[in-house]
């Protein structure tokens, strides 16, 4: 039985081995890693007053060692463990990073000068980039939910960890790079993945993000809602309705009085631009007639009604 799991796995490795771009066969993988980038700058709006700009620069994959190479200059990482997938991946960030988080956390406005890069990096930067990253982690979860669902733990962040828990090296690698802006600095993250973690998620990323795949702006979306809701309406009760010729109405005269079958018990139809709304009581309030609210008029059911008149 031996054999054949060798084989299966040797299979796995050899489809993401190779010149192949994943990134252009994994369309889905893009926008989740987009997401992530919002989510993660939404993460930010229950700690700081003004949230900060995340951006995803680029997504590439390519051999384990020149990904990692990619990531000689950063200052902190962590693994993230996803249970779920039984995988470990790993988020580092540069220097420029973590002084742009302490003074974003700590309610400065960059003005400070940045501490010399070769310096080691005291136990409270060390304790912020632990929360960014955290929060890091949050996104990721709720990005890969729609795909994978999973929860990452994070480890502690320290000035290096071992690549080696991404497995084996000699798959392929995967690299999201992000940049976070805020109060006026910035600093880059990168995420580290090895390809073969991928493979049991390839059918749903490779399908094509739809139409529900893009984020609603809310502040907009509050926008239009306010100033379609501030819009004015014209009403029309309507008591009664007659058909006459128009020879009847061309006799119309001054003073003439005009029957109606309508009766103060009867209902009243409420209309907006042609279109019945309402079902109305007709009464009195405070010395001047008012409709109250019967019933809404059910549109469907008054087309299958006249057709069956008809």
């Amino acid at each position: 039985m031996a054999q054949p799991a060798a084989a299966t796995r040797k299979s796995l490795e050899g489809l993401f081995a190779g010149p192949q771009d994943l990134v252009e066969r994994l369309p889905m993988l893009r926008t989740i890693l987009q997401k992530v980038a919002s989510d993660w700058a939404d993460q930010f709006t229950h700690i700081v007053t003004k949230a900060p700009e995340v951006v995803l620069v680029g997504v590439e994959s390519g051999p384990a060692d020149a990904m990692i190479a990619g990531t000689a200059n950063q200052a902190v990482a962590c693994v993230l463990e996803a249970s779920k997938w039984n995988a470990r991946l790993i988020l580092c960030a540069d220097y420029e990073f973590v002084f742009t988080v302490v003074e974003l956390l700590l309610g400065g406005d960059g003005s400070e000068p940045a501490p010399m890069p070769d310096r080691p990096l005291t136990r409270t930067e060390l304790g912020l980039a632990q929360l960014a990253f955290t929060q890091f982690a949050h996104a990721l979860e709720q990005a890969f939910s729609v795909v994978a669902p999973t929860n990452f733990l994070v480890g502690e962040v320290a000035p290096r960890v071992s690549f080696e828990v991404l497995g084996r090296l000699t798959v392929p690698l995967v690299a999201a790079k992000y940049h976070l802006f805020a109060v006026g600095l910035g600093g880059g993250v990168t995420l580290l993945l090895s390809q073969s973690v991928l493979s049991p998620m390839r059918n749903e990323l490779s399908r094509t993000a739809g139409p529900e795949s893009v984020r609603p702006d809310p502040a907009w979306s509050q926008k239009i809602q306010s100033e379609v809701s501030r819009a004015s309406v014209g009403l029309v009760a309507v008591l009664d309705e007659q058909e006459l010729t128009l020879a009847d109405v061309a006799r119309f005269s001054v003073g003439q009085v005009l029957p109606l079958s309508a009766s103060p018990e009867g209902v009243l139809r409420v209309e907006c631009n042609g279109e019945a709304l309402l079902n109305c009581e007709i009464g009195k309030s405070n010395g001047a007639y008012a409709l109250r609210v019967r019933d809404f008029i059910d549109q469907h059911q008054e087309f299958m009604d006249d057709i069956l008149a008809g």
